[in-house]
């Protein structure tokens, strides 16, 4: 996910909303590290639909894996999107296009 979160993070920042930070430096509790790449971010104005869609274009090794936790200003709690089914959908058309 490296290269992928390279070309997230150049999205953000051509769009002058910052960097995604990697959360998992920050939690030192129960002497465990975080067995999970967690990274996160809060910005005004985030054109939420666009950065989903950056997301899913990445190349991703385990899209199974992937997450994305968005609040929108007006909701009251976080908002799980998979990428999963979006991944699914492009293997079996581009396996459709072999057979």
């Amino acid at each position: 996910m490296v290269g992928a979160l390279s070309q997230i993070t150049s999205w953000l920042e051509e769009h002058d909303w910052g960097i995604l930070d990697n959360l998992g430096q920050h939690v030192h509790s129960g002497g465990k590290a975080m067995q999970a790449c967690v990274y996160g971010g809060a910005f005004n104005f985030l054109k939420i639909d666009e950065f989903i869609e950056v997301v899913k274009a990445q190349a991703c090794r385990e899209p199974q894996n992937v997450q994305l936790l968005i609040q929108r200003e007006e909701d009251e709690r976080f908002h799980i999107h998979s990428v999963r089914a979006f991944f699914r959908s492009l293997a079996l058309r581009t396996i459709g296009r072999f057979f």
